[in-house]
């Protein structure tokens, strides 16, 4: 057997490996034996504090070889949970206290929550409570203000680099329980949550925290008490009020007509590249790869990880451009203040000076009327003049990117964010149904085609539609990022939202092209890329005319934007930057929708690999991005959808705000 690996699955008739890692007291093993020993349900509890171990998802690994390591991080985990009920902060930490070391640590691995793994005995050591314990090493720790809850994910195999000639670790057992120690501790100070690693929300000038219920109402925040739990996708909100309103007190409700905008906040993390090829045309098939993204909080005084490849950890670019903490992000799209109706809401100012002015008209809240028909420079500038000294800004494609890797990481929601089906564009919706085909050209009810529904249907603001429901109704949570109240909306569905995100107007310039041609373009100075392109006969189209000269000026500062790799091909998904939600989302194909309605037309779309989005990158004739989808593409809109535009104004095109301070 001499030089066999586990590790390759060559398994000898001579020889039965048995690995089996469980929760249950019981049995013996042939050969190899590691266990996990929990009996009924643990419990530590003292006058303010208690722990609670949860036993739904036992560890067991029956009649198992060794198994390779990439494998081991996906086994179903053991869960526990931890909560404090005093009024004292809590200090916590989290012991594997091994009581049968006959298998040396060394050959154990060990994974908790979305950290990568390690070997048993490189974990540091501590004393440890039970007095059975032959070894203790901490694996987790922190700290808990009062009601807070935090919820561990452990995971433990057998190393996939033992060869079979390693004898002292056969014929052995090793067995281990999970301890906790807490003591409570007065602390002063801001609240603050450990596995956010420093990257806790930054509050500046205007912002007001805020908690907001089960039914949407908002209340003002105490900072120094808990306001937010990232451990169980309660993300941190902060609104800013209208300025004839007076500031309220901590714990006093704050009205809906008091607020102008709502903010989430996204703290800075860095995520485990999950793909990295780099797809430079379609595939026949595709397959659903929707999965968990690991992501790791930290702080901006942390070294930036700097990955590029499949399994490396790559903190994520949103954060590193502006060197934050995080970012606040609009929680709606961008409404229009006092707008009426859908149509009033369309607004594109004529020029720069009057893009400033317009940008008193910014209100970011449920129930308004989505800010549209507006060109990129023109969104830019309204960005900009938003709230400055909070450097308020139209949002990139990274940007986007960062919010939907957290949504989809254990800190989110981890499913397909519902559309906003409202075909008045009115913000914070959400359909009733889930879509089950994309964009047709018509209506295909749920009720009577179910299998070809995409929905689509306009709403009075502030009530229900037939199809719909408005933020408000506890059921629009299906639209939020995190399935509950503190997420963001919006994010699929509604309007195509433009992201301060283009292409170089030639390979190799580095420099943000225009648009399409002299009538459908940004309003930003620079050249357009196909002047010659007017399959559509738009009036007014001049194919002599190769750049725009009398806009506004393309920013000089490259934080303020994304730039991608100039292409004529919209099948080409290569060009991306890791984080955008854009090529990461592959493969990619092409698919043919067709409804069964009266005056149902075919539609051709090209669809990613997470939950069948959009998936067309920016070209020379469409060089502006645009995200997530619009009110009746129906599957195709989404958290992950990416399309090509023109940068022009349209009534389907809007913006989202954020701050970076």
């Amino acid at each position: 057997m001499e030089g066999v690996l586990f590790k390759s699955k060559k398994v000898r008739l001579t020889l039965l490996i048995i690995l089996l890692i469980t929760l249950i007291i019981g049995s013996t093993y042939a050969l190899w034996k590691i266990t996990k020993i929990q009996t009924g349900l643990n419990k530590l509890a003292s006058n303010c504090y208690d722990v609670e171990f949860s036993e739904q998802d036992n560890i067991v690994l029956e009649e198992a070889i060794p198994i390779l390591n990439s494998e081991g991080e996906k086994l179903t985990p053991y869960t526990l949970s931890i909560k404090n009920t005093c009024d004292a902060e809590t200090k916590y930490q989290v012991n594997l206290e091994v009581t049968d070391n006959s298998l040396n640590s060394k050959y154990i691995d060990l994974k908790v929550n979305s950290d990568d793994y390690k070997i048993l005995n490189k974990y540091a050591t501590s004393e440890g409570i039970l007095e059975e314990n032959l070894e203790s090493y901490k694996i987790g720790e922190g700290h808990l203000r009062k009601n807070q809850v935090i919820n561990y994910e452990i995971r433990l195999w057998m190393d996939e680099d033992i060869s079979a000639d390693e004898t002292e670790a056969m014929n052995k057992s090793f067995r281990s329980k999970v301890t906790v120690e807490a003591v409570a501790e007065k602390t002063e100070g801001k609240y603050k949550e450990d596995i956010l690693n420093g990257a806790d929300p930054v509050l500046k000038e205007k912002l007001i925290p805020v908690v907001i219920d089960s039914k949407g109402g908002v209340t003002r925040a105490d900072e120094n008490q808990k306001w937010y739990n990232y451990s169980n996708r309660e993300w941190a909100n902060a609104v800013i009020l209208n300025d004839d309103v007076e500031t309220p007190k901590v714990g006093e409700s704050i009205s809906e007509d008091s607020i102008e905008s709502y903010f989430v906040w996204m703290p800075r993390y860095k995520y485990k590249i999950f793909s990295d090829t780099r797809y430079a045309s379609l595939s026949e098939e595709i397959e659903d790869r929707v999965q968990t993204i690991d992501v790791i909080f930290e702080n901006k005084d942390t070294q930036a990880s700097s990955g590029n490849t499949k399994g490396k950890w790559l903190t994520h670019p949103a954060f590193t451009s502006f060197e934050t903490n995080g970012i606040w992000v609009g929680k709606f799209e961008t409404g229009y203040k006092d707008a009426e109706n859908t149509a009033g809401a369309q607004q594109n100012p004529k020029d720069e000076e009057a893009a400033k002015t317009a940008a008193a008209n910014v209100i970011i809240k449920p129930n308004v009327y989505s800010w549209r028909s507006i060109q990129v420079a023109k969104a830019y500038v309204v960005g900009i003049n938003y709230e400055e000294s909070l450097n308020s800004h139209m949002m990139k494609n990274t940007e986007w990117g960062a919010v939907a890797y957290l949504s989809q990481s254990i800190y989110g929601s981890r499913q397909e964010v519902r559309i906003n089906n409202n075909s008045s564009n009115l913000t914070g919706y959400a359909a009733i149904h889930q879509p089950t085909i994309g964009y047709t050209g018509t209506n295909e009810l749920c009720s009577t085609h179910s299998e070809t529904c995409n929905e689509f249907v306009p709403a009075t603001k502030g009530e229900d539609g037939t199809l719909n429901t408005q933020y408000f109704n506890e059921d629009s949570v299906k639209a939020s990022t995190t399935n509950n109240y503190t997420g963001i909306f919006d994010m699929s569905g509604g309007a195509w939202e433009y992201m301060m995100s283009g292409m170089e107007d030639s390979l190799g310039s580095n420099t943000l092209s225009s648009g399409r041609h002299n009538v459908w373009n940004s309003g930003f100075n620079g050249n357009l890329t196909c002047p010659n392109c007017n399959s559509d006969s738009v009036s007014g189209v001049d194919s002599k005319i190769t750049e725009v000269e009398n806009g506004i000026e393309l920013p000089d500062d490259e934080r303020y934007y994304d730039i991608y790799t100039y292409s004529v091909n919209d099948k080409d998904n290569s060009h991306f930057i890791f984080g955008d939600a854009t090529g990461e989302m592959g493969p990619f194909k092409n698919i043919k929708y067709t409804g069964t309605t009266e005056g149902a037309t075919t539609q051709s779309r090209n669809i990613n690999s997470w939950y069948n989005d959009d998936g067309l990158p920016v070209i020379s004739s469409s060089p502006w991005v645009i995200r997530g989808g619009f009110y009746d593409h129906g599957t195709e809109a989404g958290l992950f959808s990416f399309n090509k535009y023109y940068g022009q104004a349209s009534p389907a095109c809007g913006f989202r705000l954020v701050l970076a301070f």
